[in-house]
């Protein structure tokens, strides 16, 4: 992960921001959250803020820091999911962690997106398109996954794959649903992950 991605990212900061408020989920699992219910329905400064205390289980109150963080953090991720995408990152542990823990990170944003994206009321919107439940089936596996680290090489690439699959394809769910000219391929030269 480049130094950039890592000030981009800051998977370690929010996590010790959560700590003294006891959060019940991980900063993967909220940014998942965040980008899963963006791709239904607009959210406001207010309602994200509920969001949070609520899917965390927030013991108390944040501070005025985590909630400006915070502000900016849906800020930050409605533009980037609205941009290009080059500058959207999940919210993961770095490369320096271990593989099992980035594995459960990249399947706590995958059930995060769910959750946010089911309880964003899209579905009920209209009839799901083939490649959005696809994508949906995707993740639900991902949730499943499980770290193996004989073959660390072979785990490292796989995970890097998997991980870019997610972060495409959030792009693309996220275009689905807002209109795009020219939306994001759902898997670039990889086939879905049934």
């Amino acid at each position: 992960m480049s130094e950039i991605e890592k000030l981009v990212n800051g998977f370690e900061l929010w996590d010790e921001r959560f700590a003294p408020l006891e959060a019940l989920n991980s900063p993967a699992e909220l940014q998942g959250m965040l980008c899963g219910r963006l791709c239904g329905t607009p959210l406001n400064e207010a309602d994200w803020l509920r969001l949070v205390s609520d899917f965390m289980a927030l013991t108390d109150e944040p501070d005025q820091a985590t909630t400006d963080a915070l502000l900016d953090f849906l800020k930050q991720t409605r533009g980037q999911l609205g941009g290009e995408g080059f500058s959207f990152v999940l919210l993961l542990p770095d490369d320096d962690q271990s593989m099992s823990e980035r594995v459960e990170a990249l399947s706590q944003w995958c059930h995060g997106f769910l959750s946010g994206f089911g309880a964003s009321g899209a579905v009920e919107q209209g009839e799901v398109n083939p490649d959005i439940a696809d994508t949906l089936e995707d993740f639900s596996a991902i949730v499943q996954i499980e770290s193996d680290d004989n073959d660390a090489a072979s785990a490292e690439s796989d995970f890097i794959e998997v991980a870019e699959y997610v972060r495409m394809s959030a792009l693309t769910l996220y275009q689905a649903f807002h209109g795009s000219d020219n939306p994001a391929p759902i898997s670039p030269d990889s086939g879905t992950l049934h």
